[in-house]
């Protein structure tokens, strides 16, 4: 699955030399137990590794010492953002999730092995958004729907992954790729029958 170029840094220095492999335009990330946004810990579309230094230091400034460090990341086209993501039930098996975040939460899912994804990302609310709206161009819907396959596919096998979460993915006209991803391993009993699984 695409995910976007990310370098994990603990300095403005450092942060300034991932700008520079990187390449403009940047999004800087702070990292810690807090939530980025409502910390003001996130910087968007920096243009030069000086202007990356001084928003690590300013970020650094305002978050404190919750601030472990920091995430350099290519910044990438407008597009629309979706989550997928999926969990793993011990008396159930797999399920795969594809929606939309916001207050209005706009989600669906599907036990694995998802056969048909499009028909999957039919059912959201907010589909017309993938297919052009209001003059914007559509995204790449197939892209999308091969990372849902590809997401069923994991879980199904690697039962030891018990959440997953892509959010947001990006899909534009040239593809879909993944911004931030968080995976919980844990350990596990074998799954269950997929007979078991149907008959619930």
């Amino acid at each position: 699955m695409p995910v976007v170029a990310s370098i994990d840094v603990d300095d403005p220095e450092a942060a300034a030399g991932a700008a520079a492999r990187l390449g403009p335009p940047i999004v800087l990330k702070a990292v810690g137990p807090v939530h980025k946004s409502e910390a003001g810990g996130v910087r968007l579309g920096l243009r030069t590794p000086d202007e990356v230094r001084q928003a690590y230091q300013e970020i650094s400034e305002r978050v404190g010492p919750d601030m472990t460090g920091a995430i350099v990341q290519r910044m990438l086209p407008a597009g629309v953002e979706i989550i997928l993501g999926g969990v793993n039930y011990p008396a159930f098996g797999p399920l795969v999730m594809a929606g939309m975040g916001g207050v209005l939460a706009d989600r669906t899912f599907r036990v694995p092995p998802v056969t048909d994804p499009t028909d999957m990302i039919g059912e959201l609310r907010c589909s017309p958004l993938l297919h052009g709206y209001r003059g914007s161009p559509p995204v790449n819907v197939d892209a999308l729907a091969d990372q849902i396959t590809r997401i069923g596919r994991l879980l199904d096998d690697l039962p030891q992954v018990a959440e997953l979460d892509l959010n947001p993915v990006i899909v534009t006209p040239d593809g879909a790729t993944t911004v931030d991803a968080r995976i919980r391993v844990a350990p596990c009993e074998p799954p269950p029958p997929p007979l078991l699984r149907r008959l619930r």
